[in-house]
């Protein structure tokens, strides 16, 4: 009797529930953005909270931001980040366009969320990505949405670069030291003056940080009101062709795609260099000479910037600003950035490097010896408030539905005052109302999430307890490898301790041996 063979295809087994998301944008050339906005939120919390197989995850909405440019949409940046951790199965949204305008970027998020199991609707195109000819049609309709924006853009550049070609291409802006009379550069006097002290004062020595500080106490007004002269003004003004009567036309460019990006041509586009388009202020000599000397200054910064120290970026001061190193007497200090500035900026002092790496091979034996009673303890106390940041799911899911319900009230009180059913003022009472409780319950979100997120300390408290395992002896001499690997900041919160914030998010405070600390 011959075998029979029964074939079982695999079957795949739906989930029942889909949690599902959706973002909603209105864009900043909207004539109504509250109320479209509103309206949109309104519609997906209803169309989700009426479908029996859908649960809703979120509701992401960036509100009168260009949809060009993802990285300043917090809100679609924080679906993507949700979609990574795996708390969104779908995402609902209105169009291509509403998503993005780019279709690089398009496709780009909707294959990037495709690898994490999440689908993409696009009602009003309807384009569904969890089926895979649904990428052509996005290509294509991501395409249509970008196309307009393109074909201004082109036009406006093929005119301005013609206009560069044949050296008739006039600035919206002048340099400072001019202005614009009848379409011609015309010499502003005070400001020539000013443009005349700036050379003389860099070619007889002076750096361009002395140069400013100078303009700043002179008080020599600049072209922007109550913006204090800085390093980069001066050396725009010490670079610029035209004080010797020239200009270079396309020193930046727009990109030809979305989204448009000005950036500083170094090659990609050619330049044209126009003569005698202006009255001069400097002489060529002279301005040449200043180039000379700005090559050779840059060319020793970078030789100085090649040195780099473990402590680099890692020492904070109390002001906010890092601490740089300065050698005084053959003697190794960092002092405060800000403090190099002046001591009315800030009243910190100077500290031996040797003091501070002393201070770290205490902390890291004294470390080692208790490594026993600190890590595992602080290792099981987080994994106790990940267990117990369980329970907040549920908290997150009610204060979403009140923020739903909130703008949903948004939504009519809108109509109200759009059909003049209440008084302005009754409309903007209640409205600030609306809109502070909706603050008050996004701010509670944001920190149960960070409760929630507990995962990157766990992991630092778990790599530090390995770390510290690994060492059998104690330390005596400052040890970069180990410091690299735990040290993430380096504080002073008094005169005589500093703080080393680890890895895990550890704080251990240590007294600095030498405490007689230098008072420049």
């Amino acid at each position: 009797m011959e075998n029979t063979v029964v074939t079982i295809a695999p079957s795949i087994i739906p989930k029942l529930t889909l949690r599902v998301a959706a973002y909603c944008r209105v864009s900043s050339d909207s004539s109504d953005q509250l109320h479209s906005f509103a309206a949109q939120v309104q519609h997906y919390t209803k169309f989700i909270s009426d479908n029996e197989r859908m649960e809703l995850a979120d509701i992401y909405a960036d509100e009168g931001i260009t949809g060009t440019k993802t990285s300043e949409r917090d809100d679609f940046n924080r679906l993507i980040a949700d979609c990574k951790k795996g708390k969104i199965d779908r995402v609902l949204t209105k169009s291509v366009s509403r998503f993005a305008r780019n279709t690089a970027d398009s496709l780009m998020y909707a294959r990037l969320l495709k690898e994490y199991g999440v689908s993409i609707l696009f009602e009003k195109e309807n384009i569904d990505t969890a089926y895979m000819s649904s990428e052509l049609l996005l290509a294509l309709s991501g395409a249509q949405a970008q196309e307009e924006s393109i074909s201004i853009s082109k036009n406006m550049r093929w005119s301005i670069e013609n206009r560069m070609k044949a050296g008739t291409f006039i600035a919206s802006h002048t340099a400072y030291g001019y202005k614009l009379v009848d379409g011609k550069y015309v010499i502003e006097k005070k400001e020539a003056e000013i443009v005349k002290l700036i050379f003389e004062s860099f070619l007889s020595g002076m750096g361009k940080k002395a140069i400013a500080d100078m303009l700043n106490n002179m008080d020599i007004p600049k072209r922007i009101d109550g913006v204090p002269w800085q390093i980069s003004t001066v050396e725009y003004i010490l670079t610029n062709e035209r004080y010797i009567g020239d200009a270079v036309f396309q020193k930046t460019y727009t990109t030809e795609t979305l989204p448009f990006v000005n950036k500083a041509n170094n090659g990609e586009k050619a330049k044209y260099y126009v003569e005698n388009t202006n009255p001069p202020l400097i002489s060529k000599s002279d301005f040449e000479m200043v180039q000379k000397l700005i090559k050779d200054n840059s060319l020793e910064n970078q030789r100085k910037k090649a040195v780099t120290y473990p402590l680099t970026q890692k020492i904070r001061c109390k002001c906010g600003s890092t601490y740089k190193p300065l050698t005084v007497n053959s003697k190794k200090y960092w002092e405060c950035t800000k403090h190099n500035l002046g001591r009315s900026k800030c009243d910190s002092r100077r500290i031996p490097e040797k003091d501070i790496y002393e201070a770290f091979v205490t902390m890291i034996n004294k470390l080692r010896i208790c490594r026993a009673d600190i890590l595992p303890a602080a290792i099981i106390q987080t994994e106790r408030l990940q267990m117990k940041a369980g329970g907040l799911a549920a908290k997150i899911k009610e204060i979403d539905r009140q923020i739903a319900e909130f703008n949903n009230k948004s939504f009519v009180l809108a109509r109200l005052n759009t059909k003049g059913i209440i008084r302005p003022s009754e409309y903007a009472e209640q409205s600030g109302s609306i809109n502070g409780c909706v603050n008050n319950l996004r701010s509670k979100r944001r920190q149960l999430l960070k409760e929630q997120d507990e995962n990157s300390i766990l992991s630092g408290l778990r790599t530090l307890n390995d770390l510290l395992s690994d060492i059998e002896s104690p330390i005596t001499e400052f040890d970069e490898k180990i410091f690299e690997s735990m040290v993430e900041e380096i504080t002073f919160p008094t005169e005589t301790d500093v703080c080393f914030k680890l890895i895990g998010n550890l704080m251990i405070t240590e007294a600095i041996p030498d405490r007689r600390r230098c008072k420049h």
